[in-house]
């Protein structure tokens, strides 16, 4: 059987293919008709289960997903689509719109997030901003932590690995004007071994950010002198490398949805506990380190390092015939089960997604037993 067979099957090209899911009836016709009128190729489906069939039956460029269902959460159908085809775009449409469930859905990778009732011109612009450009899937990698037990090699001694970095003081800039809160959570990252500086207001931010550099900006919207989504913006644009977290006592949805959209890591509401705070500063600064390594995790260059990525590559396949616990871990969590192995972001693109024209080019032939796991893994883009 072709393993092909039963992924998503592709359809005439479109402006884009569309999908629907919306349980008013009123609604999802009138967003049908908006949506044709530009071009776009639109199926419909009332429920999440129903969604999710189609999602098997017909690619999708766009899932425009309501929340509230009949049968099941809409965020639900959300992670199921996210988790199997990262590469299908996603606008939220929503009559129940909350600063949780925005932050919730911009961290799964959702392009847009629109409170009911909306404009149709507002809608138009989402789709046509999600759709723009769209193409072949690229997946994000997680960089290796080398530790085979075989010795220094060549390409351990160019690429550097956590070990071989010297112990830093992750810096953190607190933008906060209210004195207490601020002294409150600079105590808290003290005591968590950051090295914390302290800016009142928006200018005094910037200005630190133009004589240093922080691993992160803990950011406050209100402040004396200039908006804090400016300083954000400031930040994402002349420092992109700096994670950031935004803290507010006026949340809200837009704001919240516009925070992710320029590339917050999180947004907290206040009040927030302690631990909502430390996890959230653990978890950006943890987001920066594994940027800075997945850059480092290059290509092979030289005969040998092709040699090495070959020897992993067929290392990790022949794992798969044996162990069926890392079989599931691979299918289960992609290339974050492949840290100890010297593959680059490609190589284990190549594995995670079943690419046997990469493996052919890169490796070379496979026995029955290897080629098994990748005609699973393109087996299961049907779900």
């Amino acid at each position: 059987m072709n393993p092909r067979e039963d992924t998503f099957r592709a359809r005439p090209m479109a402006a884009g293919q569309v999908l629907v899911m919306e349980d008013e009836s009123s609604v999802a016709q009138g967003l049908k008709m908006v949506l044709q009128e530009e071009g776009y190729d639109v199926d419909l489906a009332s429920t999440g289960r129903s969604a999710l069939d189609k999602m098997k039956q017909g690619g999708f460029d766009l899932l425009v997903a309501d929340l509230r269902l009949p049968d099941m959460d809409g965020m639900e159908v959300i992670r199921e689509v996210k988790g199997k085809r990262p590469e299908i775009k996603v606008i939220i449409i929503t009559g129940y719109g909350s600063v949780s469930s925005a932050v919730d859905a911009m961290k799964l990778g959702v392009s847009d997030y629109l409170a009911k009732p909306f404009w149709d011109d507002d809608f138009k612009a989402a789709v046509e901003k999600a759709l723009r450009g769209r193409k072949d899937v690229h997946l994000k990698e997680h960089p290796d932590i080398v530790d085979t037990g075989e010795g220094p090699s060549l390409m351990e001694s160019i690429r550097e690995t956590p070990q071989a970095e010297p112990k830093r003081q992750p810096q953190v800039l607190l933008m906060e004007d209210e004195s207490n809160l601020a002294q409150g959570l600079r105590m808290v990252l003290t005591e968590e071994g950051y090295g914390v500086d302290l800016a009142p207001t928006g200018h005094s931010a910037m200005d630190s950010l133009r004589k240093r550099s922080f691993d992160l900006l803990v950011a406050d919207l209100r402040l004396p002198d200039i908006d804090g989504m400016d300083v954000i913006r400031e930040v994402r644009d002349k420092r992109p490398e700096t994670e950031v977290i935004v803290i507010t006592g006026y949340g809200s949805v837009a704001s919240a949805v516009e925070s992710m959209k320029l590339g917050a890591f999180d947004y907290l509401s206040k009040p927030f506990t302690e631990d909502e705070f430390r996890t959230a500063v653990e978890g950006a600064l943890r987001e920066k380190k594994e940027a800075v390594w997945e850059k480092r995790i290059e290509p092979p260059v030289t005969e040998e390092e092709r040699l090495i990525q070959k020897r992993e590559v067929i290392r990790v396949l022949d794992r798969t015939a044996r162990d069926f616990g890392f079989w599931r871990e691979l299918l289960a969590i992609g290339s974050k089960a492949l840290d100890g192995y010297q593959l680059s972001n490609e190589a284990k693109a190549a594995i995670v997604s079943g690419d046997l024209k990469w493996i052919n080019e890169h490796v070379g032939e496979l026995t029955q037993k290897q080629l098994m796991f990748i005609y699973k893994r393109l087996e299961r883009e049907a779900w």
